[in-house]
C-alpha cells in the first residue's frame, strides 16, 4: 500500500492505521535510556486520489529537549488543526492528569486522533468551525465530502510505498513499552486512563 511521508528526525517513525480508508496516523518518537523525551503524532487525510496525495490535518506533539519545544507536562495537551484555505487552529484540550509514561501519552494521543478523526476532517474541509456544530445543507444532512487536488496544505506529501513502516496498535504499544523498559499492559493502562475532552470543548488559543 501507499502512505504519507513519515516524520523525519526521530529515532522511531511509523505508520499506524486510523480505522478509515481516507485517514492514516504517523507516529515519531525519540528514545534515550528508557525515556521518550520527544514525540509527534499526526492524523493524515487523503485529499486526492489520482495521484494519491495526503496532508497532515491534526498533530499533537511533545518536546522537553528544547526551550522552544512544547512540553505537555508544563503546558498541557494541545492539537494543531489544519484547514484548507484558512490558518491552522490551535486547540488547548482539557484532560485528566498525564501519566508519567510518555509512551502511554503517545498511545492516548493516537487513540484520540483516531476517535475524533471525523471532527478534524470536517474542520479541514471547513464544514464546521472549531467548537461549533457542523454546518448543515438544506436537507439537514452533513455537507458531502469532495476530494479536491488543489489548494491544500504545504505539509502535504505524495504517497510512497511504506508497507515495512506500518504497525498495528498492538505493535506500537510493544515498541513504546520496549523504549521505556515497561510492559505493554502498563502502556495500555496509562493510555486508557488518559481522559481527553472532545475537541468541541477545547479552547481556541489562536487562529
Amino acid at each position: 500500500m501507499s502512505a504519507p511521508s513519515l516524520p523525519t528526525g526521530y529515532d522511531v517513525s511509523k505508520h499506524v492505521p486510523a480505522g478509515r480508508r481516507d485517514c492514516l496516523l504517523t507516529v515519531g518518537f525519540d528514545q534515550h535510556q528508557q525515556h521518550i523525551p520527544r514525540f509527534l503524532v499526526q492524523l493524515h487525510y487523503r485529499v486526492a486520489t489520482d495521484p494519491i496525495e495526503w496532508t497532515a490535518i491534526a498533530r499533537m506533539d511533545h518536546n522537553e529537549t528544547s526551550a522552544l519545544g512544547h512540553d505537555v507536562y508544563r503546558e498541557g495537551l494541545h492539537v494543531d488543526v489544519a484547514r484548507r484555505s484558512q490558518p491552522t487552529v490551535h486547540l488547548q484540550l482539557p484532560h485528566a492528569p498525564l501519566p508519567i509514561s510518555r509512551g502511554a501519552v503517545i498511545r492516548g494521543c493516537a487513540n484520540y486522533l483516531k476517535r475524533e478523526a471525523q471532527y478534524f476532517v470536517d474542520v479541514f474541509e471547513e464544514r464546521r468551525s472549531p467548537g461549533r456544530p457542523p454546518s448543515r445543507s438544506d436537507g439537514g444532512e452533513p455537507t458531502p465530502t469532495f476530494i479536491r487536488s488543489g489548494r491544500v496544505e504545504r505539509s502535504m506529501s505524495r504517497e510512497a510505498p511504506a508497507d515495512a513502516d506500518m504497525v498495528s496498535d498492538e505493535e506500537l504499544t510493544e515498541m513504546l513499552a520496549d523504549a521505556e523498559g515497561t510492559t505493554p499492559e502498563e502502556i495500555e493502562r496509562g493510555a486508557a486512563e488518559l481522559d481527553i475532552a472532545p475537541p468541541e470543548e477545547a479552547t481556541v488559543v489562536d487562529e
